[in-house]
Protein backbone atom coordinates (compact mmCIF):
# COMPACT_ATOMS: atom_id res chain seq x y z
CA UNK A 1 0.00 0.00 0.00
CA UNK A 2 1.45 3.42 -1.10
CA UNK A 3 2.03 5.95 1.66
CA UNK A 4 0.91 9.54 1.20
CA UNK A 5 2.97 12.55 2.32
CA UNK A 6 1.27 14.92 4.68
CA UNK A 7 0.36 18.27 3.04
CA UNK A 8 2.37 20.15 5.68
CA UNK A 9 5.46 18.14 4.77
CA UNK A 10 5.04 19.08 1.12
CA UNK A 11 4.78 22.77 2.01
CA UNK A 12 7.87 22.59 4.24
CA UNK A 13 9.85 20.94 1.48
CA UNK A 14 8.84 23.67 -1.01
CA UNK A 15 9.84 26.40 1.42
CA UNK A 16 13.24 24.81 1.98
CA UNK A 17 13.83 24.57 -1.76
CA UNK A 18 12.90 28.22 -2.23
CA UNK A 19 15.26 29.30 0.56
CA UNK A 20 18.05 27.23 -0.98
CA UNK A 21 17.51 28.85 -4.38
CA UNK A 22 17.51 32.36 -2.88
CA UNK A 23 20.64 31.67 -0.81
CA UNK A 24 22.42 30.24 -3.83
CA UNK A 25 21.62 33.36 -5.84
CA UNK A 26 22.83 35.63 -3.04
CA UNK A 27 26.19 33.93 -2.61
CA UNK A 28 26.88 33.09 -6.23
CA UNK A 29 30.10 34.57 -7.71
CA UNK A 30 29.39 37.83 -9.58
CA UNK A 31 29.84 37.85 -13.33
CA UNK A 32 33.12 39.40 -14.42
CA UNK A 33 32.82 42.68 -16.34
CA UNK A 34 34.43 42.92 -19.75
CA UNK A 35 37.80 44.70 -19.65
CA UNK A 36 37.95 48.13 -21.31
CA UNK A 37 39.33 48.32 -24.82
CA UNK A 38 41.90 50.89 -23.70
CA UNK A 39 43.15 51.57 -20.15
CA UNK A 40 45.77 54.19 -19.28
CA UNK A 41 47.76 54.96 -16.13
CA UNK A 42 50.54 57.43 -15.27
CA UNK A 43 53.58 56.94 -13.07
CA UNK A 44 52.91 60.38 -11.58
CA UNK A 45 50.09 62.88 -11.86
CA UNK A 46 52.50 65.82 -11.51
CA UNK A 47 55.95 66.39 -13.00
CA UNK A 48 58.38 69.25 -13.24
CA UNK A 49 59.35 70.48 -16.67
CA UNK A 50 62.40 68.45 -17.69
CA UNK A 51 61.41 65.35 -15.72
CA UNK A 52 60.54 61.86 -17.07
CA UNK A 53 57.11 60.27 -16.79
CA UNK A 54 55.72 56.91 -17.94
CA UNK A 55 52.27 56.13 -19.28
CA UNK A 56 51.12 52.52 -19.36
CA UNK A 57 48.55 51.59 -21.99
CA UNK A 58 46.68 48.27 -22.03
CA UNK A 59 44.64 47.46 -25.14
CA UNK A 60 42.14 44.57 -25.29
CA UNK A 61 40.32 43.14 -28.27
CA UNK A 62 36.76 42.87 -26.92
CA UNK A 63 35.45 41.46 -30.22
CA UNK A 64 35.39 37.95 -31.66
CA UNK A 65 37.46 38.77 -34.74
CA UNK A 66 41.23 39.35 -34.82
CA UNK A 67 42.57 42.90 -34.94
CA UNK A 68 45.39 42.81 -37.46
CA UNK A 69 48.59 44.84 -37.10
CA UNK A 70 47.34 46.20 -33.79
CA UNK A 71 49.00 49.15 -32.09
CA UNK A 72 48.53 50.97 -28.80
CA UNK A 73 48.38 54.70 -29.36
CA UNK A 74 48.73 57.54 -26.87
CA UNK A 75 47.88 61.24 -27.22
CA UNK A 76 47.24 64.27 -25.03
CA UNK A 77 44.94 67.27 -25.23
CA UNK A 78 44.84 70.21 -25.53
CA UNK A 79 48.59 70.20 -26.31
CA UNK A 80 49.86 67.51 -28.69
CA UNK A 81 52.08 65.07 -26.81
CA UNK A 82 55.16 65.39 -29.11
CA UNK A 83 55.02 69.19 -28.81
CA UNK A 84 56.30 69.09 -25.21
CA UNK A 85 57.64 65.56 -24.65
CA UNK A 86 59.96 63.12 -26.40
CA UNK A 87 59.66 59.34 -26.44
CA UNK A 88 62.70 57.74 -24.77
CA UNK A 89 61.46 54.21 -24.10
CA UNK A 90 58.75 51.77 -25.17
CA UNK A 91 58.59 48.57 -23.08
CA UNK A 92 56.31 45.75 -24.15
CA UNK A 93 56.06 46.70 -27.81
CA UNK A 94 56.38 44.08 -30.54
CA UNK A 95 58.58 46.38 -32.60
CA UNK A 96 59.92 49.92 -32.82
CA UNK A 97 57.62 52.65 -31.54
CA UNK A 98 56.88 55.54 -33.87
CA UNK A 99 55.32 58.97 -33.98
CA UNK A 100 51.70 59.41 -35.04
CA UNK A 101 51.02 62.32 -37.39
CA UNK A 102 47.82 63.96 -38.52
CA UNK A 103 46.74 64.40 -42.12
CA UNK A 104 49.06 67.37 -42.52
CA UNK A 105 52.12 65.56 -41.19
CA UNK A 106 52.13 67.25 -37.79
CA UNK A 107 53.19 64.94 -34.91
CA UNK A 108 50.24 64.34 -32.58
CA UNK A 109 51.13 61.22 -30.57
CA UNK A 110 53.10 57.99 -30.26
CA UNK A 111 52.25 54.38 -31.08
CA UNK A 112 53.60 50.93 -30.21
CA UNK A 113 52.96 47.83 -32.35
CA UNK A 114 51.60 44.83 -30.43
CA UNK A 115 50.98 42.36 -33.29
CA UNK A 116 47.70 40.63 -34.12
CA UNK A 117 45.18 40.55 -31.25
CA UNK A 118 42.69 37.67 -31.34
CA UNK A 119 39.31 38.01 -29.67
CA UNK A 120 39.73 38.59 -25.92
CA UNK A 121 43.52 39.07 -26.13
CA UNK A 122 45.31 41.99 -24.44
CA UNK A 123 48.68 43.73 -24.70
CA UNK A 124 50.37 46.25 -22.42
CA UNK A 125 52.93 48.86 -23.42
CA UNK A 126 54.74 51.36 -21.20
CA UNK A 127 55.80 54.57 -22.92
CA UNK A 128 58.63 56.48 -21.21
CA UNK A 129 58.46 60.19 -21.93
CA UNK A 130 60.83 63.06 -21.20
CA UNK A 131 59.03 66.34 -20.61
CA UNK A 132 60.88 69.24 -22.23
CA UNK A 133 62.71 71.60 -19.84
CA UNK A 134 60.86 74.54 -21.41
CA UNK A 135 57.44 72.87 -21.34
CA UNK A 136 54.72 75.34 -20.43
CA UNK A 137 52.96 74.66 -17.13
CA UNK A 138 49.43 73.32 -17.20
CA UNK A 139 47.25 70.22 -17.45
CA UNK A 140 47.33 67.65 -20.25
CA UNK A 141 44.68 64.94 -20.53
CA UNK A 142 45.98 61.61 -21.82
CA UNK A 143 44.01 59.71 -24.44
CA UNK A 144 44.47 56.19 -25.80
CA UNK A 145 43.40 54.18 -28.82
CA UNK A 146 43.59 50.62 -30.13
CA UNK A 147 44.30 50.85 -33.86
CA UNK A 148 44.74 48.05 -36.40
CA UNK A 149 44.63 47.69 -40.13
CA UNK A 150 41.06 46.42 -39.91
CA UNK A 151 39.75 48.16 -36.80
CA UNK A 152 40.03 51.30 -34.67
CA UNK A 153 38.53 51.86 -31.25
CA UNK A 154 37.11 55.12 -30.03
CA UNK A 155 39.56 57.55 -28.43
CA UNK A 156 39.49 56.83 -24.69
CA UNK A 157 40.10 59.59 -22.14
CA UNK A 158 42.53 58.75 -19.34
CA UNK A 159 44.37 60.47 -16.48
CA UNK A 160 45.48 64.09 -16.33
CA UNK A 161 49.15 65.09 -16.15
CA UNK A 162 50.02 68.43 -14.57
CA UNK A 163 53.31 70.00 -15.63
CA UNK A 164 54.75 72.19 -12.88
CA UNK A 165 57.25 74.61 -14.39
CA UNK A 166 59.59 76.07 -11.78
CA UNK A 167 63.15 77.26 -12.12
CA UNK A 168 65.35 78.78 -9.44
CA UNK A 169 67.41 81.69 -10.81
CA UNK A 170 70.23 82.47 -8.37
CA UNK A 171 71.78 85.94 -8.66
CA UNK A 172 75.42 86.81 -7.96
CA UNK A 173 77.11 90.21 -8.35
CA UNK A 174 80.87 90.78 -8.45
CA UNK A 175 82.89 94.00 -8.88
CA UNK A 176 86.44 94.41 -10.18
CA UNK A 177 88.20 97.82 -10.12
CA UNK A 178 89.94 98.78 -13.38
CA UNK A 179 92.10 101.66 -12.26
CA UNK A 180 94.32 104.20 -13.96
CA UNK A 181 94.57 107.91 -14.66
CA UNK A 182 92.70 107.82 -17.99
CA UNK A 183 89.41 105.92 -17.52
CA UNK A 184 89.18 104.51 -14.00
CA UNK A 185 86.09 102.36 -13.55
CA UNK A 186 84.55 99.44 -11.72
CA UNK A 187 83.52 96.52 -13.87
CA UNK A 188 80.50 94.51 -12.70
CA UNK A 189 79.47 90.99 -13.57
CA UNK A 190 75.91 89.83 -13.02
CA UNK A 191 75.74 86.03 -13.01
CA UNK A 192 72.48 84.10 -13.05
CA UNK A 193 72.67 80.37 -12.32
CA UNK A 194 69.84 77.99 -13.12
CA UNK A 195 69.37 75.74 -10.10
CA UNK A 196 66.43 73.85 -11.65
CA UNK A 197 64.36 71.87 -11.58
CA UNK A 198 63.39 73.35 -14.96
CA UNK A 199 65.25 75.71 -17.26
CA UNK A 200 65.01 79.46 -16.79
CA UNK A 201 63.40 80.66 -20.01
CA UNK A 202 64.32 84.26 -19.28
CA UNK A 203 65.28 86.37 -16.29
CA UNK A 204 65.77 90.08 -15.69
CA UNK A 205 68.20 91.37 -13.09
CA UNK A 206 68.19 95.04 -12.13
CA UNK A 207 71.19 96.63 -10.40
CA UNK A 208 70.49 99.91 -8.64
CA UNK A 209 73.12 102.63 -8.88
CA UNK A 210 73.92 104.95 -5.98
CA UNK A 211 72.92 108.57 -6.49
CA UNK A 212 75.29 110.50 -8.72
CA UNK A 213 76.66 107.48 -10.60
CA UNK A 214 76.02 106.46 -14.20
CA UNK A 215 76.85 103.25 -16.03
CA UNK A 216 78.31 102.09 -19.29
CA UNK A 217 75.81 99.34 -20.09
CA UNK A 218 78.06 96.72 -21.72
CA UNK A 219 75.64 93.93 -22.71
CA UNK A 220 72.95 95.26 -20.37
CA UNK A 221 70.67 98.30 -20.62
CA UNK A 222 71.38 101.45 -18.60
CA UNK A 223 68.52 103.58 -17.34
CA UNK A 224 67.96 106.31 -14.78
CA UNK A 225 69.69 105.10 -11.64
CA UNK A 226 69.72 101.43 -12.65
CA UNK A 227 71.16 98.86 -15.04
CA UNK A 228 68.93 96.06 -16.38
CA UNK A 229 70.35 92.76 -17.63
CA UNK A 230 68.37 90.06 -19.45
CA UNK A 231 69.64 86.50 -19.44
CA UNK A 232 67.74 84.61 -22.10
CA UNK A 233 67.53 80.85 -21.54
CA UNK A 234 69.55 79.41 -18.65
CA UNK A 235 69.45 75.58 -18.55
CA UNK A 236 69.44 73.89 -15.15
CA UNK A 237 73.03 73.59 -13.93
CA UNK A 238 74.32 76.37 -16.21
CA UNK A 239 75.05 80.07 -15.73
CA UNK A 240 74.78 83.21 -17.83
CA UNK A 241 76.90 86.31 -17.16
CA UNK A 242 76.18 89.90 -18.17
CA UNK A 243 78.53 92.86 -17.67
CA UNK A 244 78.46 96.62 -17.23
CA UNK A 245 80.82 99.20 -15.75
CA UNK A 246 80.63 102.37 -13.67
CA UNK A 247 83.20 105.11 -14.38
CA UNK A 248 84.85 106.84 -11.44
CA UNK A 249 85.26 110.59 -11.13
CA UNK A 250 86.87 112.93 -8.65
CA UNK A 251 83.56 113.44 -6.86
CA UNK A 252 83.38 109.73 -5.95
CA UNK A 253 86.67 109.69 -4.03
CA UNK A 254 86.35 108.80 -0.37
CA UNK A 255 82.72 107.72 -0.61
CA UNK A 256 81.52 104.13 0.02
CA UNK A 257 78.90 102.86 -2.43
CA UNK A 258 76.64 99.84 -2.28
CA UNK A 259 75.42 98.18 -5.47
CA UNK A 260 72.52 95.71 -5.30
CA UNK A 261 71.49 93.33 -8.08
CA UNK A 262 68.00 91.85 -7.81
CA UNK A 263 66.01 89.43 -9.92
CA UNK A 264 63.03 91.56 -10.92
CA UNK A 265 61.40 89.07 -13.30
CA UNK A 266 61.83 85.50 -14.52
CA UNK A 267 59.98 82.78 -16.36
CA UNK A 268 58.89 80.24 -15.18
CA UNK A 269 58.09 80.74 -11.50
CA UNK A 270 61.12 81.00 -9.21
CA UNK A 271 60.42 78.87 -6.10
CA UNK A 272 63.38 80.20 -4.07
CA UNK A 273 63.53 83.85 -3.01
CA UNK A 274 66.57 83.63 -0.71
CA UNK A 275 69.05 83.88 -3.61
CA UNK A 276 67.23 86.47 -5.71
CA UNK A 277 69.67 89.32 -4.94
CA UNK A 278 73.30 90.05 -4.19
CA UNK A 279 75.27 93.16 -3.31
CA UNK A 280 78.79 94.52 -3.24
CA UNK A 281 80.22 97.52 -1.40
CA UNK A 282 82.97 99.55 -3.01
CA UNK A 283 85.00 102.38 -1.48
CA UNK A 284 86.98 104.73 -3.71
CA UNK A 285 90.14 105.82 -1.92
CA UNK A 286 91.65 107.38 -5.04
CA UNK A 287 91.54 106.88 -8.80
CA UNK A 288 94.24 104.26 -8.35
CA UNK A 289 92.86 102.59 -5.22
CA UNK A 290 89.37 101.12 -4.94
CA UNK A 291 88.29 98.33 -2.63
CA UNK A 292 85.21 96.18 -3.17
CA UNK A 293 83.80 93.44 -0.98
Amino acid sequence: MRSLRHPLAVVATAVMLAVTVVASSLFAAPALADPPEVALSLSSAQVQAGDPVTVTVTVTNVHSFTVLNAAARVFTAPAALPSYATLTGCAGAAGPCTTVTDGGGTPVGFQAPVGALSGGASATVTFTLSVAPDAAPGERTFQGELRGSNYASELVTGPVLTVLAEADAAVALTATPRLGLLVPRIEFKVRVTGNGPGAVRDATVTTTLPAGLTASPGDCAAGQGAVTCATGTVPAGSSVTRTFSVPLGLLTIGVPYTFTATRTASDPVDPVSANDSDRVRCTVVSVVLVTCD
